[in-house]
């Protein structure tokens, strides 16, 4: 795609680079620039002089999900070019203050993870951990909000496809004229991406079922009519592009179901149980800075079974105990 240059850009996250995306014509625009680190700002201004442009030329910034490997450096942008930028509305508030919405997510989630059978001390563990890595992202203030169906011409149309699970606010970009998609971590070519357990956006109290809301949102970009054909490129957050986007999806939606049955398995031999003790048999390696993650990834799919009427949850004080359903 000659109207667009893919730039990996680095990130001190075990993911490794995430792919930014430039598009020169009709106004300078940057897709996921990448996290506010020193060496990410360097490599996209390094990669912005490859091709005769500058960071203070940029016109736009479009962000696919708040997740601050991929909008951390934006506030600097901001700084020296006054771009404009854009992101779903569902990640506005977050985006604007990534530090309160940590803090918020750090006092709703300790009471939940201990009901979820965590002992206090990992739960404190596992919440205090990430507080390091809050640094590498900049508040930004959103000027122009995206939605389901919104169309932007950077050269080519883009249109934005909503796409929540892996994030509330994230979305995809549709090339239809280029047979391509810009996923973000909605699909990528060699890992699943993990619908992170998170605050439902304007909430402080109830958080996402964000596996079910995922797979939902994996049936969507399946049902485009661009995809269905099966000559779509995913052009991911990281990674290489995918080939074909059709089977990829395909592939990951098989791989949640089949995890769902391995989890309901767990759940028949050791009712009643917790979330936490099938974490532990799934994951028995796991370290602390992979338990929020790996308790997401189970929550997820019990949430699958429990919407399926496969399992039931018994409230004892303050646990949640998982049983299978007696139907089943």
């Amino acid at each position: 795609m000659d109207i667009m240059k893919r730039v990996p850009i680095p990130t001190p996250f075990g993911v490794g680079r995430v792919n930014c995306y430039l598009f020169p014509e009709n106004e300078l625009t940057v897709l996921d620039p990448g996290p506010a680190t020193e060496e990410a700002y360097e490599e996209l201004e390094q990669s912005l002089a490859r091709i005769g442009r500058g960071i203070d030329e940029i016109d736009r910034v479009l962000i696919t999900h708040p997740h601050m490997d991929h909008f951390g450096v934006v506030g600097r942008i901001v700084e020296e070019s006054s771009a404009r930028i854009f992101a779903h509305t569902d990640a506005v508030k977050r985006l604007s203050d990534p530090i309160g919405y940590f803090k918020k997510e750090q006092a709703y989630f300790r009471p939940f993870l201990l009901s979820m059978g965590m002992p206090a001390d990992t739960v404190d563990t596992v919440l205090e951990l990430p507080e390091p890595y809050t640094t590498y992202q900049d508040p930004v203030a959103v000027t122009d909000e995206l939605a389901d169906g919104d169309v932007i011409d950077v050269g080519i149309n883009l249109e934005c496809v909503s796409t929540p699970g892996h994030a509330p606010g994230s979305h995809c970009f549709l090339a239809a004229s280029e047979d391509a998609m810009f996923t973000g971590d909605h699909v990528l070519s060699d890992i699943t991406p993990n619908p992170l357990l998170t605050l439902v956006p304007g909430s402080d109290d109830e958080r996402t079922r964000s596996l079910p809301t995922y797979l939902e949102s994996l049936r969507k970009v399946l049902e485009l009519e661009e995809v269905a054909v099966k000559e779509t490129v995913g052009q991911g957050g990281h990674g290489e592009p995918i080939q074909n986007l059709h089977d990829r999806v395909q592939e990951t939606i098989a791989h949640h179901q089949d995890r769902k049955e391995r989890i309901a398995d767990l759940v028949a031999e050791h009712e009643p149980t917790t979330a936490y003790r099938i974490m532990k048999e799934m994951f028995p390696s796991l370290p602390a800075t992979e338990m929020f993650p790996g308790m997401s990834e189970v929550i997820g799919h019990l949430d699958l079974l429990e919407d399926e009427n496969r399992v039931v949850i018994d409230e004892t004080d303050r646990m949640n105990l998982y049983e299978t359903s007696e139907q089943y």
